[in-house]
């Protein structure tokens, strides 16, 4: 019997029993200490009165937490209400006025520190990622400004993953599509991150495995309580494992370039300075003291709407046509920005948005008071499917933006790149997402392409479910899309 084994089965059986008496402690602690939080004062929802009935509350929203929060804000609507995460509150806020104050409150309500809770950034990121993100600098002004000058390598990557992972054929082959997709997003995205690494096999599985375990880890971090986490993070960790892979594969680059920085500077002699993530975060580094499933749920979605692919079709042949493959080109499609936005408006990659971390008392303008160490949320699916913000909410509407757009004076509103009270896909204020104008033109590019050089399809016609984990909705694994050759 291989000894190894037993000491992991020996090990997760250990953790396993901390972790139930970890909550049997915090039970207790919590029914004497919630009796005197001022968040007694806000409502709970989906929690059974008896005994335990907090972690039975928590466990029911892992399973189901996309229907507690739909069902919590129409009961709630413009008011706080709160449900029951594992191990603390979370605490829901609607309506415009209170999200209103949740974007103008960043010196009491941080971004920042919900991430570290949300994603428990220390075991699944690390440390330094959030306590000196001199990376976000980099994406907001040397990304987001180089995205025109990326255009002719994204589209040279594009053409060249599908031709590999999706050939097109005169006859109906079927591929798995998360699979297919991720890897096609990894590899595109890795060209303006890392270059011609992009393509390295070992780096793609490498770089898509690690995206996915991130959420999957804080999931189960979450559910552990704080004082065993370190334990927990040591036996189903990836982080170190993760960057001592990727450093073989990035640490030759990094020297080269840095040697040829050093000699001479931004002017290589032959041949020009790569102009890629690496050569940014090394300028921004010199001067310092997410995407994946987006193209899936759109493809999904397109397969399952043919009716849409004519219109997109026609749309991009006249602004193409007109402007070439550029970012001036992607910013007239009006109708695939519609069907981009309208997809995830109702195909959420979550559940909640704006999340915020109290660091230190607040009050908000109607009255109720949060205590330090409260963690806030907006529901944003629910908002996105409310009939007070749009009619018909239920049903995917492909081209309401585009309409939208058609009224005068409303030509450049209603992008999906604005995050606006009603859309918050993004976020909102000073902390939305800063690579979303490049996200957003990489999915345009894949979209065009895929509906310029194929015919597609579904084996039944029928999207797709999605699968909800809490507030975490994850793509469809094991469906498959049907790809031929435009005919």
């Amino acid at each position: 019997m291989d000894p190894s084994a037993d000491t992991g089965r020996v090990s997760t059986a250990t953790l396993t029993v901390a972790i139930l008496l970890g909550f049997a402690v915090l039970q207790i602690a919590r029914r004497f200490f919630d009796r005197h939080s001022p968040l007694d004062a806000i409502p709970s929802f989906g929690i059974p009165s008896y005994p335990f009935g907090f972690y039975v509350g928590s466990w029911n929203f892992i399973k189901d937490g996309r229907a507690i929060l739909k069902q919590g804000y129409l009961k709630y609507r413009g008011q706080p209400f709160k449900v029951a995460l594992a191990n603390q509150w979370l605490v829901l806020l609607s309506g415009q006025r209170l999200i209103e104050d949740i974007r103008n409150a960043d010196d009491s309500l941080s971004f920042t520190d919900s991430a570290k809770v949300m994603f428990q950034t220390e075991y699944t990121i690390g440390y330094e990622q959030l306590h000196d993100p001199f990376q976000i600098n980099v994406i907001r002004t040397a990304f987001t400004r180089n995205i025109a000058a990326c255009f002719p390598v994204i589209r040279e990557e594009i053409a060249a993953a599908f031709e590999d992972l999706i050939p097109a054929q005169d006859e109906w082959i079927s591929v798995p599509a998360m699979q297919t997709m991720l890897s096609t997003v990894t590899r595109i995205s890795n060209r303006v991150f890392v270059g011609l690494l992009c393509r390295d096999p070992d780096y793609i599985k490498l770089t898509t495995q690690y995206t996915l375990n991130v959420s999957s880890n804080a999931l189960w971090l979450n559910v552990t309580p704080s004082f065993l986490r370190p334990l927990a993070a040591r036996l189903f960790g990836h982080l170190e494992p993760a960057t001592r892979a990727a450093m073989k594969h990035l640490r030759p680059i990094l020297q080269h370039r840095i040697a040829m920085d050093d000699k001479y500077g931004p002017d290589w002699p032959e041949c020009d300075r790569p102009n890629d993530m690496i050569s940014w975060l090394l300028d921004e580094a010199r001067g310092h003291p997410t995407r994946r499933t987006g193209i899936l749920h759109a493809l999904y979605t397109l397969a399952a709407n043919l009716e849409c692919v004519q219109p997109l079709r026609e749309e991009l042949e006249s602004v193409v046509g007109a402007e070439g493959w550029t970012k001036e080109a992607m910013d007239q499609l009006v109708k695939m920005d519609s069907f981009l936005k309208e997809n995830a408006r109702t195909a959420p990659s979550g559940a909640i948005g704006l999340v915020r971390l109290v660091t230190k008392d607040f009050s908000f303008s109607d009255g109720t008071t949060v205590p330090a160490g409260t963690l806030l949320a907006v529901p944003i699916f629910a908002e996105h499917h409310d009939e007070v913000n749009y009619s018909n909410a239920e049903v995917f509407d492909p081209f309401r933006f585009s309409r939208m757009r058609e009224q005068d004076g409303e030509e450049n509103k209603h992008q999906m790149v604005t995050p606006t009270l009603e859309y918050m896909t993004f976020g909102l204020g000073r902390h939305a997402c800063p690579g979303r104008f490049f996200a957003m033109n990489e999915q345009k590019l894949i979209l065009s392409h895929i509906i310029m050089t194929y015919d597609f399809k579904l084996r039944d016609g029928v999207r797709p479910p999605d699968e909800w984990i809490a507030v975490l909705m994850k793509a469809n694994t094991t469906a498959e899309v049907m790809f031929r050759k435009r005919r």
